[in-house]
This record gives C-alpha cells, sequence and structure tokens, in this order.
C-alpha cells in the first residue's frame, strides 16, 4: 500500500507494517457506495413475469404510472426468436399500425436494455411472437426506479474527486469522468475519458444478486478504465493490451489497498465460468465483467504481489508526484524500488528532469 502522505476523507487507517501508516481509504469507497445506493434503489420496483407466446400473436407487460427520468431495466429470456418492443399508451393503441416504440430489439435467447422514462404515464412491454411459427415461453424481468437527476450529479461529482485524487499521486493529462445512460447492456461509453454506463450497475446487480460481489467487480472495472487512461498517456508499448491493462489495474488496486476486491471478484468469475460465458452474451463490451481466463491470470498474479508491483516501479516511478516520492523515501514498503526513487528526487532536483 502507498504511505499516508495527504488527507483523504473519509479518514479509515490501515496498519500494514510497524512504524509506517498505509493510506487512509480514498474517495473510493464513497463513489461505490453511490454507486450500490444506485443498484440497491432499483430493488424497490422487480417484478418478474413468465408468458407463453402462440405463434402468430402478442402479449404486453404493462407498466403503470411511471414517473419521469425513471430508470427502466429489462431482460428477457426466449426459448426461440421473439421481437420486444417498449411504447407508452399511445403507441400500444396503435401497436398492430405503425408506431414508434422507445425501444424495439430482438431477442434470440436472452435481451437486456435500459432506458430513461422521457414522459411519466403508463407503458406497455409487449411480447411479439406474429412472425413466429412455434410458440414461446419467455420470462420477463423488470426493474424500475424513480430517477434523480440530482443523485446521478452528485455520483458525477464523486467520480470526478476521484480523478482528482488521482493527481495526489501520479502526474498525468486530466481527463474526462462520469456517469451516461447508454442505451445498451454495456460497461462504458467508447468515448474519451472514462463514462460509466448506468445501465451496467442496474443489470450486473440483477444477474449476480450480490451487492458486496458488484461493487467488487465494478472496482476492478473502473480501475481497469484507469489503467488503460494511464498506458496510453505515459507511452507504454502495450497500451491496448487487455492482458496489460489487467495486470496494471491488479497494480493499482494493491497500492490502493484494494486487493480484498480484486482476489474476491476474480476468484469468482474463475469459479463460474457459465457467469462468464452469460455475461459475454449480454454485455457489448469484451473487457467488462472479466471472462473466467482472465480471473485466474489475475489470481495467479495476485499470489506474488510485492514482486508483481515491484516490476512495474519502472513504469509508475518517473509519474509520480514528487511529495510521494519523498515520502516513499523515508518510508518505503516491500515493493518500493528505493535506487530507483532516489535517482528520480535527484534528477528532479537537480532541475534535470521534472515529472511527466
Amino acid at each position: 500500500m502507498l504511505p499516508a502522505w495527504t488527507s483523504l476523507t473519509p479518514k479509515r487507517v490501515y496498519d500494514i507494517s510497524p512504524g509506517m501508516r498505509s493510506i487512509p481509504t480514498t474517495i473510493l469507497f464513497t463513489i461505490f457506495l453511490w454507486i450500490l445506493w444506485l443498484s440497491s434503489a432499483m430493488a424497490e420496483g422487480l417484478a418478474t413475469v413468465n408468458l407463453d407466446i402462440p405463434p402468430g400473436k402478442w402479449k404486453p407487460i404493462r407498466l403503470s404510472n411511471l414517473p419521469k427520468d425513471a430508470a427502466v431495466a429489462v431482460q428477457v429470456v426466449s426459448n426461440g426468436e421473439i421481437a420486444v418492443a417498449l411504447v407508452d399508451s399511445k403507441g400500444y393503441q396503435r401497436f398492430s399500425e405503425a408506431s414508434r416504440p422507445l425501444f424495439l430489439g430482438r431477442v434470440e435467447k436472452r435481451l437486456s436494455f435500459s432506458l430513461s422514462i422521457p414522459v411519466g404515464g403508463d407503458y406497455f412491454l409487449v411480447l411479439d411472437n406474429r412472425s413466429g411459427r412455434e410458440p414461446r415461453a419467455v420470462t420477463v424481468t423488470v426493474r424500475a426506479a424513480r430517477g434523480d437527476a440530482s443523485q446521478t450529479k452528485s455520483a458525477e461529482e464523486v467520480l470526478k474527486d476521484f480523478e482528482v485524487q488521482l493527481h495526489q499521486f501520479f502526474v498525468f493529462q486530466p481527463f474526462p469522468v462520469g456517469i451516461k445512460k447508454c442505451g445498451s447492456p454495456k460497461a462504458f461509453l467508447g468515448a474519451s475519458g472514462i463514462w460509466l454506463c448506468e445501465g451496467y450497475v442496474h443489470h450486473l446487480y440483477d444477474l449476480l444478486k450480490d451487492k458486496q460481489r458488484t461493487m467488487d467487480t465494478l472496482s476492478f472495472s473502473l480501475f481497469h478504465e484507469v489503467a488503460r487512461i494511464l498506458l496510453v498517456q505515459w507511452g507504454h508499448p502495450s497500451p491496448d493490451s487487455e492482458k496489460v491493462a489487467d495486470e496494471f489495474a491488479t497494480v493499482l488496486m494493491v497500492m490502493f489497498n484494494q486487493k480484498q476486491r480484486i482476489v474476491a471478484t476474480a476468484d469468482y468469475f474463475a469459479r463460474n465460468s457459465s457467469a462468464s460465458e452469460m455475461f459475454s452474451k449480454i454485455f457489448f463490451d469484451h473487457r467488462h465483467p472479466l471472462s473466467a481466463e482472465r480471473a485466474k491470470d489475475i489470481l495467479n498474479w495476485i499470489t506474488r504481489d510485492t514482486e508483481l508491483v515491484s516490476k512495474w516501479q519502472k513504469v509508475l516511478v518517473p509519474h509520480m508526484q514528487t511529495a510521494l516520492l519523498k515520502k516513499l523515501r523515508q518510508q518505503p514498503t516491500p515493493w518500493t524500488d528505493l535506487p530507483l526513487v532516489e535517482k528520480e528526487l535527484a534528477d528532479r532536483s537537480s532541475r534535470k528532469k521534472v515529472p511527466i
């Protein structure tokens, strides 16, 4: 872990060795408390419905009195191909004719999607087997929660604070970070910076059915994205390698006292290959969550975490803030490369070098 050289909130100190204090718990815990709140809040509006849809027919599921900006996450499991549409009350009245649904998709085996309700009122989830020749057995899970723009904004502010916190330890170019409604079930938007998809949180919690496991999985997802950005900015020779990003994310989590989280999530996905396969079919994001193979790599690395973190010091030290380097010189950790730290400080003090 990193030594305590700055005051972070909330203050909660962990001892790792005599005479040396670890880093206080960082803003990360606040981030995931917000995310966990979003997950648990969705549980208030959970419903599962089983339906049989004859060939040539369609059936609706009514979602009554949804408030404006309500967050709705839907999962549909079918024994064969079937169309799915979400329409408002007016669209439902003319559904057999031309209509403009809020969502329209086709299920082969499983489909997940999420969206925000634009106008308060009744909505209908329509399961359409009119083009089918066989009956379909369908299970639908709907999770809905009242939207709260102020809470989403607060969660975004906390994520931005996390990026600011990183600057206290490392030198890098600021990057945008926040939460967005992505529509399709993926973890992050493929844009510059880190944009967490709100639907990813909801669907992940639905499928894992465990708050702590959801939080652990989200922790690694965030660190993986941070690792990718830093690898690019710092000119690493393999910035696009998924395995390198996983290894670097593991290093960062160990340094930031998050080893327990990464071990828990890696162990789960390594032991549950069927869960990994299911996630890969639902989320349009091959990086998140972990596959069974990637999880096994992490568990292998973590058994020699001191050696692993030590190996990465050649990458990290040139980008550490000077205050951190001085504290590492005074209170070296088991993974500190002291000659490298002293050389870096000497180069900076002689003005031969500035943090990059």
